[in-house]
């Protein structure tokens, strides 16, 4: 994330009260916001989808990649300050030549978490009010939508050396 907080230096910043909405879901994004300090919720019909707090974390990239509105509402839930990147579309297209198969995966991956995101959401709803293992999805789901972090390797103490 680091390297995308160096790519919005340069590019003019916004501040955001507590409370104060930057995405409403289903409006049109106008650009790339890259959070620079404060802390931004990610809310689709209501249900906490993640929160999002390490600088350099984006918001915007799904309609950015995808051509579509917002699909979730985003709003700052502590004084924040995110760069506008307000000519990012115009970026990938002057790149699309030059980077063609990473914006195309990387369209790829954001149908793909846009759909996941929809479903996401759905689970906590079902199971917000359940006790034990399942009142856990909430918890699991929340950690699974944390910034990518770092690369682990898929293994489990029933499986230390799995086939996928």
């Amino acid at each position: 994330m680091a390297g995308l907080l160096e790519i919005a230096e340069g590019f003019p910043h916004r501040t955001l009260a507590e409370g104060e909405v930057l995405l409403n879901d289903g409006h049109a994004v106008d650009a790339l916001y890259v959070l620079v300090s404060g802390t931004l919720q990610v809310r689709k019909a209501g249900v906490t989808v993640t929160t999002v707090g390490q600088p350099g974390a984006c918001v915007g990239e799904m309609s950015l990649l995808l051509g579509a509105p917002a699909t979730a509402d985003v709003v700052a839930v502590a004084p924040s300050e995110v760069a506008v990147i307000a000519d990012a579309r115009a970026m990938l297209d002057a790149e699309e030549e030059s980077g063609r198969l990473s914006l195309e995966l990387a369209r790829m991956l954001a149908g793909r978490l846009q759909v996941m995101t929809t479903y996401l959401v759905d689970l906590k709803q079902q199971y917000a009010d359940h006790e034990g293992g399942l009142g856990m999805v909430d918890v699991v789901l929340g950690t699974l939508m944390q910034g990518a972090g770092p690369k682990r390797e898929l293994k489990s103490a029933r499986d230390p050396d799995p086939e996928y």
